[in-house]
């Protein structure tokens, strides 16, 4: 009796421990597992960070190199210049085309026959800027300030002038044919002889 009382004791304590160390075994290596994946997590992070601290001042340095290229020789194509402050300078004839220009300030600058072709002029400054036969075909001119600024036969067409400001500007004989001019302000601008977005010319009269 004594016997079976062991051997039953044993059936049922056996499976029930053989049953726990599988658990904690299962534990411990999902916990390794985790270890693992944490420390790979980490090597790539800490690797991701040296490497833009690598290209960090390469990056800079180009920009600035962009910069310094346009200021000397009045050209830079597809250029990334945001930002840029050129204002209060002549800089006649520039050629910048498909360049990224967001938030430049053009204040109060000489771009007579500039060409803006193709570029993201979004939130610039134009204040007081002379544009005369400047080309902005195509450009993206979303809240940009062309308040006072002279833009006398100059070619808009194709441009995005959603929100842009033409507070007091001389649009005279520009072309504004195709723009999207959606919010945008023209109160006291001059538009005589303006092709309008729909082709039309505004009367000189």
């Amino acid at each position: 009796m004594y016997r079976r009382c062991i051997q039953l004791t044993s059936l049922f304590l056996i499976p029930n421990l053989s049953h726990n160390t599988s658990l904690l075994i299962s534990f411990f290596s999902i916990n390794s597992k985790n270890a693992v994946m944490a420390k790979i997590k980490l090597k790539i992070l800490i690797i991701n960070l040296l490497v833009s601290l690598a290209f960090a001042k390469p990056v800079v340095a180009y920009i600035k190199w962009q910069a310094q290229t346009l200021k000397r020789s009045r050209e830079c194509f597809y250029c990334d210049l945001s930002k840029i402050n050129l204002s209060n300078s002549n800089y006649k004839k520039m050629n910048v085309t498909g360049s990224v220009l967001q938030n430049a300030d053009f204040s109060n600058t000489n771009l007579e026959k500039a060409n803006f072709t193709n570029t993201d002029l979004t939130e610039a400054e134009f204040d007081s800027a002379n544009l005369q036969e400047a080309n902005l075909q195509r450009s993206i001119l979303k809240r940009t300030n062309f308040w006072g600024a002279n833009l006398q036969k100059a070619n808009l067409r194709g441009a995005d002038l959603t929100e842009t400001i033409f507070w007091n500007a001389d649009l005279r004989d520009a072309d504004l044919r195709d723009t999207n001019i959606n919010n945008a302000s023209f109160i006291d601008a001059q538009l005589k002889g303006a092709i309008l977005p729909d082709g039309t010319v505004y009367p000189y009269k």
